[in-house]
């Protein structure tokens, strides 16, 4: 397990250490390649754990409102940050490396509890750390678009999830280590256990607190008589205050209700095809594995379950943030496939799990190049951090969008405007676009006044008082620059 690791951990560290050390002239890499929006909004709570909070805001909104969210990730992440010099996305490198450690421990047991030969387990571990579908393959020898290759924009993998998205990782971990849990021992301890693996989970990514009891409940169905139903069902009753923590926190309120009503797009069903069926047919194929025992089939079942239920969700989208449910559901589709392997001798299992790793190749030379996605102008990224020493928790700081999603992640500020997911995000980034380009002096100090913003972010070097943009009278002062020449950026507080 230890060299399976060290090799995927080397394979997805080393393309931040080329963006990071090696950017386009005049750029800085942004901490991360895809969905950066998301990460970014992420690092908003870990930075709100730099400061010590343990109940987090939403710093997407407007209004003042007091912390109600309490996240073991991003706590966790904000802590590693803050002793590594307040350094977000280097803190989420590390806490990446270690959930990938604790996803392929955590599958390396549900293999060998399925009955997986020790001869297999290495290449099984490859298989199930580099594994996905024809995404990558697809996007390389056809006109097909990255966003028609969901096995390169979905999180179907832990590759994928590694290498761009550690929050993805952590739940995909997280959900596999609670259904391995409940699957277990049925003494005092390995209940509780169980309980506060899943009640950990909820505390992560709640999206895949539903999957886990939904899994558990249809492997339940599968493997027991319908008279111990009950019996194997109820340990899942200890996630009821986890479950009624999340439902107060993302339906009773609306500090964080956005995240339960935002909808996303699911990709066609021929997408879901390519990403998921080759998986899924040498999954199928090892339906008659080399395992007969009860924990084994339970296993098994768990994954089948976890498997299909996500992919059904996905297809019917009976919710608006169906696709969430995505994240992760490749990888009991590949545990599943090692074992439909194990017939092979180790050799011959090796070469077939490298030829499931097409689209982890793909992604990884893709972030290896360059992009103005990932390498930003570098003084907006610096008028961003020039913020930092300025704001105070609370503090609304007027900047372009672009900026707005640093000073989300990177500053003790709230932004205007900076994120998709914020509340009317149309009309802000309308008024901010016609701040910067075509209101009067007047109407624009009105809409900071309306705002009560106390921090500026304007372009150039408007002079101590920026009553050209201001009007006469401003209680805006200039306290920072950053750049030079047309790319000079000013920062003014109150």
């Amino acid at each position: 397990m230890a060299l399976a690791w060290a090799l995927v951990g080397a394979l997805v560290s080393i393309p931040y250490l080329v963006a990071a050390l090696e950017p386009p002239p005049g750029r800085t890499f942004a901490g991360t390649f895809h969905w950066i929006d998301d990460l970014y909004n992420y690092a908003s709570f870990v930075q709100q754990a730099e400061d010590g909070q343990v109940l987090f805001r939403n710093k997407l909104l407007l209004e003042d409102h007091d912390g109600s969210l309490v996240n073991l990730e991003w706590s966790l992440v904000g802590w590693v940050s803050r002793a590594c010099g307040r350094r977000p996305f280097l803190a989420y490198r590390l806490f990446a490396l270690a959930a990938l450690a604790g996803l392929l421990a955590a599958a390396d047991r549900a293999l060998r509890r399925a009955g997986l030969p020790a001869s297999h387990r290495f290449p099984a571990l490859i298989l199930v750390a580099l594994g996905g579908g024809l995404g990558g393959i697809l996007f390389d020898f056809t006109p097909r678009a990255v966003f028609r290759s969901a096995d390169l924009y979905v999180g179907f993998y832990p590759f994928l999830e590694a290498l761009a998205n550690p929050h993805w990782l952590a739940a995909t971990w997280l959900l596999l280590e609670s259904l391995l849990a409940f699957g277990g021992p049925t003494s005092r301890r390995g209940t509780l256990r169980a309980i506060a693996l899943g009640t950990a989970l909820g505390l992560v990514r709640p999206y895949d607190l539903a999957l886990l009891v939904a899994a558990q409940l249809a492997a339940v169905a599968m493997t027991a008589h319908p008279h111990e139903w009950l019996r194997r069902a109820l340990p899942l009753a200890g996630l009821l205050p986890v479950v009624l923590y999340n439902y107060r926190v993302f339906y009773a309120s609306a500090t964080f209700g956005t995240f339960a009503v935002t909808a996303f797009a699911s990709p066609p069903s021929s997408d879901l095809l390519w990403a998921l069926a080759p998986a899924a047919i040498v999954a199928i194929a090892g339906i008659r594995g080399p395992d007969a025992s009860e924990s084994g089939r339970l296993v098994r079942a768990q994954l089948w379950a976890w498997a299909g239920i996500a992919v059904l969700l996905v297809w019917l989208q009976p919710v608006t943030f169906a696709l969430q449910f995505a994240v992760g559901a490749g990888l009991p589709l590949l545990v599943l496939a090692a074992l439909g392997l194990a017939r092979l001798g180790p050799a011959a299992f090796a070469v077939a799990a490298l030829a499931f790793s097409s689209s982890a190749v793909v992604a990884t030379r893709i972030v290896l190049r360059s992009d103005p996605h990932w390498h930003v102008p570098a003084e907006r990224m610096a008028a961003a951090r020039m913020l930092r020493p300025a704001c105070r928790p609370g503090d609304l700081a007027f900047a372009p969008a672009d900026i707005g999603l640093y000073v989300l992640g990177l500053t003790s500020c709230k932004p205007f405007t900076s994120h998709p997911w914020e509340p009317d995000h149309a009309e802000r980034q309308a008024i901010a676009a016609a701040f910067y380009a075509t209101l009067t002096p007047a109407a624009r100090s009105a809409v900071l006044d309306r705002l009560r913003a106390r921090h500026l972010l304007l372009p150039g070097d408007p002079g101590p008082a920026p009553e050209g943009w201001l009007g006469a009278g401003t209680p805006f002062r200039q306290v920072a620059r950053t750049g030079g020449g047309d790319r000079t950026i000013s920062l003014y507080s109150r």
